[in-house]
């Protein structure tokens, strides 16, 4: 492995210290630039081209590649930037959707290993397909925009026995799903739910027995005043405050609604919370021949309705206790029938799910989440107000389409108002400002690890080409997929970091009086020092390395177009520019470059300092930059 130029032999902790003390003192609206050489218009028209795909691509997928950027700058300079950018969203939509559940029995398959393999940990496996699938699936756009929905409608895999390796018979000759794949069934839910609508996206994940488990609306039963007993109320209340409305009534531009007292106006109460706790009882898990309230786990099918345990309004001892109707926002669901079916069972929860989809909320709530998930942490109001008219209405009458939502988030004309870039002279440029503090965010850890791989032209030496990381990475980033912490998310997304924003006041394109900064929460001093050691590792080493189920996964880094050039210390402005596009969409300043490029020189002058380790010095130092760290 390659030496650290003499700043990065620092203890790891002063570094870190370092890039976090840079990130505070900058002023927030200071300006930094980023130069492209250029010789002539159609150069000129290309390096802007590709600096907005970068940009672009840095959102919309996992990380930018280098045939990906050029591909679709050419098509920005043929048919113009917004037709490339519709083109390249409808091509992606149209791709057949990756399945984490397919390609794990695909793996499963290649290591010759059974789903209910025990003492192997075999539920690790669903961790190496996900990372093999950010890494590599071609249906990008449809990949990360399950990520963020993942992050929206959370479930996570401690405490719930989603890591059993064992199915059971569900009766016919048939078996469940293992449970350890049952998050993988629900993740393949939310990809399914960016073609479809908000509103069956909303049902998918109330019958899913994932999300049954995980808020325990599964086994809801009715109310027994003899008993004290109640239905359980934890779905009905996070399917309002973090799935659909949230807490506090919103204005279509995200600014929060007050009444004549200047008080904030609560979208439910006790009483809304209570209401649909009734009308989420019943549920079971799904079995071919059982009709027990009480059949095992099934966590690969849609929960089933229980009749007997579902809240029909009229099994109270006390009768006054209860209406004979439930309400849901000011919609009175229809009574009940006797006896009570199935199907009048689902047809109530239906009428139910519309009205908390037809809430006016819905639209500047998801909408805002989805913004931050894909694009920035502040949304303008002006951005808001033309996402929440696509989702109120796609053109054809269609409420939350979501192919129509995510299309109008990726095209909008603020995904790309983090940067200027502007043609200079003497000498002949393209310059990229970057606009301040309301234009960005600090990237996902996770995004930074699969940018980087992405970017790197890997291959992999496991068979197959499968490309996998495990697990255990969430050691060091504090992240990782279906690992949440808790139904909030990683972290909350009005999150704030402590202190003040010195020099600085949101303007009022801002919806809040209030800048967020919500992966900020994830970031303290032992994630950023063991991020920041982790993306050394790969650097230095150009692999990462990780034990798999069966034997290693290695991702080899291919520099070596790099490393010729670095033969000669005047090519490292080109390597500069190259890893810049990649990683930083064109925004690392030319203040970082020049840091970076004394070092490599001092540290070469004398020395015994070969041109491998200066492509690796070059790329380290990039990737832990700030400039790096946070996303334009």
């Amino acid at each position: 492995m390659s030496q650290p130029l003499p700043w990065m032999s620092l203890p790891a902790w002063r570094c870190v210290f370092l890039a976090l003390a840079t990130l505070i003192v900058l002023p927030a609206s200071l300006a930094r630039a980023g130069e492209f050489p250029i010789t002539n218009s159609r150069d000129a028209k290309l390096t802007r081209a590709k600096i907005q795909a970068a940009q672009f691509l840095s959102k919309a997928t996992f990380g930018p590649t280098e045939d990906d950027i050029d591909a679709l700058a050419t098509r920005m300079t043929q048919i113009g930037t917004r037709p490339a950018l519709d083109e390249w969203i409808d091509e992606q939509f149209a791709m057949p959707t990756t399945s984490h559940q397919d390609v794990t029995y695909d793996l499963l398959h290649l290591d010759g290993t059974d789903d209910e393999e025990e003492g192997i940990g075999i539920s690790l496996y669903r961790y190496q397909v996900w990372w093999h699938i950010a890494l590599t699936a071609p249906d990008q756009l449809k990949q990360r925009v399950g990520w963020a929905l993942s992050q929206i409608f959370v479930i996570g895999d401690s405490g719930a026995g989603f890591n059993n390796q064992t199915g059971r018979d569900i009766g016919e000759g048939e078996r469940s799903l293992p449970d350890w794949l049952g998050m993988s069934h629900f993740y393949d839910t939310l990809l399914d739910g960016s073609e479809s609508t908000y509103r069956e996206l909303l049902e998918d994940v109330t019958y899913h027995p994932c999300m049954g488990v995980w808020l325990s609306s599964i086994r809801n039963r009715k109310a027994n005043l003899n008993q004290g007993r109640y239905p359980d109320e934890n779905y009905a209340r996070e399917i309002m405050q973090l799935f659909s409305v949230g807490l506090y009534e919103l204005h279509q531009d995200g600014r929060l609604k007050v009444n004549e007292n200047g008080e904030l106006i609560p979208t439910y109460d006790n009483y809304q919370i209570k209401e649909l706790a009734r009308l989420f009882t019943g549920f079971r898990y799904a079995h071919n021949t059982s009709a027990s309230f009480y059949t095992g786990r099934n966590l690969g099918q849609p929960m089933t309705i229980y009749p007997p345990e579902h809240d029909t309004n009229y099994n109270y001892t006390d009768e006054s206790a209860a209406p004979n109707t439930k309400t849901v926002f000011g919609t009175v669901l229809p009574p009940l029938p006797t006896p009570l079916t199935e199907q009048a069972v689902r047809d109530e929860i239906g009428a139910g799910l519309d009205a908390v989809a037809n809430h006016p909320n819905v639209a500047p709530f998801i909408c805002t989440r989805l913004i931050q998930r894909l694009v920035k942490s502040n949304p303008s109001r002006a951005y808001l107000r033309r996402v929440t008219r696509v989702f109120n209405n796609n053109g054809d009458g269609v409420r939350g389409d979501m192919k129509a939502v995510v299309k109008a988030i990726l095209t909008d004309p603020e995904v790309f108002r983090g940067q200027r870039v502007m043609r200079k002279r003497n000498p002949s440029r393209i310059d990229v400002v970057t606009r301040g503090t309301e234009y960005s965010r600090l990237r996902e850890p996770l995004l930074r690890v699969t940018a980087l791989i992405r970017a790197m032209r890997p291959s992999s030496d496991y068979p197959g080409g499968y490309m996998m990381i495990n697990r255990y990475i969430e050691s060091d980033l504090g992240q990782m997929a279906y690992r949440s912490p808790t139904v909030f998310n990683f972290y909350l997304p009005d999150y704030q970091p402590p202190g003040d924003l010195i020099g600085y006041n949101p303007s009022r394109r801002i919806p809040s009086d209030a800048l967020y900064a919500p992966e900020f929460q994830i970031l303290n001093g032992v994630t950023a020092n063991k991020t920041m050691n982790r993306l050394r590792s790969f650097c230095l080493n150009r692999y990462s390395q990780y034990s798999m189920r069966k034997g290693t996964c290695r991702i080899s880094f291919n520099l070596d177009e790099e490393i010729e050039l670095a033969r000669d210390l005047d090519n490292l402005d080109e390597i500069l520019r190259r890893f810049d596009l990649l990683l930083c969409n064109g925004s690392l300043s030319e203040t970082t470059k020049t840091h970076i490029k004394d070092a490599v020189i001092a540290e070469t002058t004398g020395r015994d300092y070969n041109n491998v380790q200066r492509v690796e010095s070059i790329l380290h130092a990039l990737v832990v930059s700030p400039d790096c760290a946070i996303e334009e």
